[in-house]
This record gives C-alpha cells, structure tokens and sequence, in this order.
C-alpha cells in the first residue's frame, strides 16, 4: 500500500501532461486551405456544420499523404478537386497540430529524402547525427 501511495503522485503528475486532440474530417469542397500558415483560420467541415475557428502557428505540420508539404503544395493539390482533409488540434489551445490531405503526391513533387517535419508552413528540417 505505502509503495502505491508513493507512485501514485508521479503516475498522476504524468497524466496531465497529456495532449488532447481533436481531428476534423472534411472535404476540400466545403473547407478552404488557408493562405498563411500563422493566425486564424474558420473550418466548417459540412454544409451545416458548426463553424470551428483554429490557430496555425510555427508548428502546424502540412501533409499530403504521408509526405510533409509546405503549405503552398497542400494548397495546390486541394485546388485540384474534391478531396478529404484531415484538420488536428489541441482541444484546449485550437492551436493545429497538422493537416493532411488523403491523396498522394506526384512523382515530380516527391522530395529526395522525405524526413524531417514541415515547419513554417513546409521547410523540412534535416535530421542530423549525434
């Protein structure tokens, strides 16, 4: 009993530290890709659908696919049509954590070495060894 009473606080100080989540599925007809990776941007999922007003900041990542895009290259594919967008973020802060767009990049716009984040609406960040 004493050793459970004493992990007790640890384990609970552990949980709190957990990020909440919140993903919106929706389609590219009823859902503009923002212009600018940095303020607010309005999502409404359906035609009907309450309105959800979320922040991208620095650390929004930006995908197609699989693959991290800079936020102009999301913005090129899902002007091509309709297509589904994965919107998360942090139910608490609003603040987008990523978006991805469910299709697949071309061949000519697949990066060499796809590793790294997108950041900044898309810089990749070199992984380097220590």
């Amino acid at each position: 009993t004493i050793a459970l009473c004493g992990a007790a606080p640890a384990a609970w100080s552990q949980a709190t530290l957990i990020s909440y989540e919140t993903g919106i599925e929706a389609s590219t007809e009823f859902v503009g890709v923002p212009s600018s990776a940095y303020g607010a941007w309005s999502v409404t999922p359906c035609a009907g659908c309450r309105t959800a007003v979320l922040r991208l900041d620095e650390d929004s990542q930006f995908f197609v696919g699989n693959a991290p895009v800079a936020l102009a290259t999301l913005r090129k594919y899902a002007a091509r049509g309709a297509s589904h967008l994965d919107v998360y973020y942090e139910t608490k802060t609003q603040r987008v954590t990523r978006v991805i767009l469910r299709m697949q990049l071309d061949a000519a716009d697949v990066p060499a070495k796809q590793q790294g984040k997108a950041k900044q609406g898309g810089a990749v960040e070199p992984r380097t060894k220590s």
